[in-house]
């Protein structure tokens, strides 16, 4: 399964790092307070591959680098919790990374 709008290439940072988020924020919260940057082609709450439970993060990819900038030069308080925002950087050879282990 591919996540992700597939042509942000060329070196735009348009994903952001969301971090500390509560249990109970979903896909649905993260894009809701999110969409107010901007255009918001994926989003995503990571979860435990074993047990299905939140693990805490996730990722909000936009539709322009300038929207994912300005996501995460402010704090955020989502579901009563204060959460950072960052921009991810692509983990060597390109993809952002968030998958499985590696070694």
């Amino acid at each position: 399964v591919q996540r992700g709008g597939g042509g942000g290439g060329g070196g735009v940072l348009t994903k952001i790092f969301v971090g500390g988020i509560s249990w109970e924020t979903s896909e649905d919260t993260l894009r809701a307070y999110f969409g107010r940057y901007g255009a918001i082609v994926d989003c995503v709450v990571m979860r435990d591959r074993h047990t299905g439970h939140p693990r805490g993060f996730g990722f909000v990819t936009f539709e322009t680098d300038a929207a994912a900038r300005a996501a995460a030069e402010v704090r955020h308080d989502i579901d009563g919790r204060a959460v950072e925002a960052k921009v991810a950087v692509p983990k060597d050879g390109g993809g952002y990374g968030g998958g499985g282990g590696g070694g």
